[in-house]
């Protein structure tokens, strides 16, 4: 697997324990552990999203690199790649 899906897949994790930590705080909102590890988990995903996004572009709009310009895509899109 090459770097650039390894993050992706990080990242992905990180998120689904975001949501499911959420889930869990929405009825346990004084659980300490639970806190800790949603926080825990919300820096590992901004930091794994920051390399990334230095390396590959950004994974949502609401990160774009300039804001002078619309930049969203600056390379091939991944069907216009040759197999």
């Amino acid at each position: 697997m090459d770097e650039r899906l390894k993050l992706l897949e990080q990242i992905m994790a990180y998120d689904f324990c975001l949501v499911d930590l959420g889930l869990f705080l929405d009825t346990h909102p004084s659980d300490a552990n639970a806190l800790k590890d949603y926080r825990m988990c919300y820096e590992e995903s901004q930091k794994l999203r920051k390399i990334y996004e230095e390396k590959y572009g950004p994974l949502s709009l609401r990160h774009l690199p300039n804001p002078n310009c619309w930049q969203w895509v600056d390379s091939p899109w991944p069907w216009e790649k040759e197999a």
